[in-house]
């Protein structure tokens, strides 16, 4: 019997040893010019790396080693080492770099230059610029398939989208949305695509494989960007201080959530249990319940949060 208890201890203990660390978030906040690292379990700023040049567009890789943040002010690009909180190397871009997502298999980076109207493709092993591809005008948002095939710009100027095969590194079509187009992702399945429509309060739903918009939704002021989690739609509104949430089946909202002050950046957790959600004018990093669909915490984070992008490494 002790020995069994003894056992029974041990594999305990491995168990515990084993456990899945939870979510990290990572914060551009580009008033202080600098990197927040939170922890999402905790809800606390665990580190701030300095950056500069006014840091907005986030990227973390899907094995969560890397975060690239886009720094439009310095037209650079920083490759940060997630696990030691530390800046690897800056890349040197053109034009203003914004809108930024990174291939699944954690290269090439994908950023958008508002004012050259190109997405920048790059390979940060090397440092370089690979390629450059013509967009609409003023590309902000950028978005990559899971399956990593296909990449998608929102380009607000244009009051489009450009879709972008990812082998050939060419524009294979186009689609008109609403009106100023910022944020745009990908559905739960990969079928469609979501923007966010500044200049006319609403979100586009885009069919990829018929290039077609297949619906319209009206959300609160000005929209920014979406995050998709347990069948829904998660809007953050900038002017209204809200998140819009609409059912991802039938497009009608069910939920306006009260936030802080000019929410921008908004992504899921890795179960899908909490959505997060940046408040550029109130300085917080927060949570919001997804089944509730309740505000559950909240943390300060530096000056001015964006975290525009893909800015939490899920848990392993």
């Amino acid at each position: 019997m002790r020995r069994l208890g003894l056992l029974a201890t041990l594999v305990l203990s491995l168990l515990a040893g084993q456990a899945r660390a939870g979510d990290t978030a990572f914060v551009t906040n580009q008033s202080s010019d600098d990197l927040s690292i939170v922890d999402l379990d905790a809800m606390a700023v665990t580190k701030t790396i300095p950056i500069g040049g006014k840091p907005a567009g986030i990227a973390v890789t899907q094995d969560g080693s890397r975060a690239y943040v886009t720094s439009p002010d310095s037209t650079s690009l920083a490759v940060i080492d997630t696990a030691a909180g530390t800046i690897l190397r800056r890349i040197k871009l053109a034009g203003g770099p914004l809108g930024i997502a990174v291939h699944p298999s954690g290269s090439p980076v994908y950023v958008a230059d508002w004012y050259e109207h190109e997405l920048f493709v790059i390979d940060p092993d090397k440092g370089e610029i690979s390629a450059r591809i013509q967009v609409g005008q003023s590309p902000s948002g950028v978005a990559v398939s899971a399956d990593g095939r296909t990449i998608v710009t929102a380009d607000r100027d244009s009051n489009q989208i450009s879709i972008i095969d990812a082998a050939t590194l060419t524009v294979t079509g186009t689609v008109k949305v609403g009106e100023r187009p910022f944020g745009v992702s990908f559905s739960a399945d990969g079928r469609q695509v979501y923007t966010a429509d500044v200049g006319s309060d609403s979100v586009t739903v885009v069919d990829l494989a018929t290039r077609a918009v297949t619906g319209t939704v009206k959300v609160g002021l000005r929209p920014y960007v979406s995050a998709t989690a347990k069948g829904k739609v998660f809007v953050t509104n900038q002017y209204a201080g809200t998140v819009s949430v609409f059912d991802a089946a039938t497009l009608a909202v069910v939920k306006t959530i009260t936030v802080g002050e000019y929410p921008e950046g908004i992504e899921a957790g890795s179960d899908e249990r909490f959505v997060y959600v940046a408040n550029w004018f109130d300085n917080l990093l927060m949570k919001i319940d997804t089944s509730t669909m309740a505000v559950v915490g909240e943390v300060e984070v530096g000056d001015g949060p964006r975290a525009f992008g893909s800015f939490i490494r899920q848990g392993r």
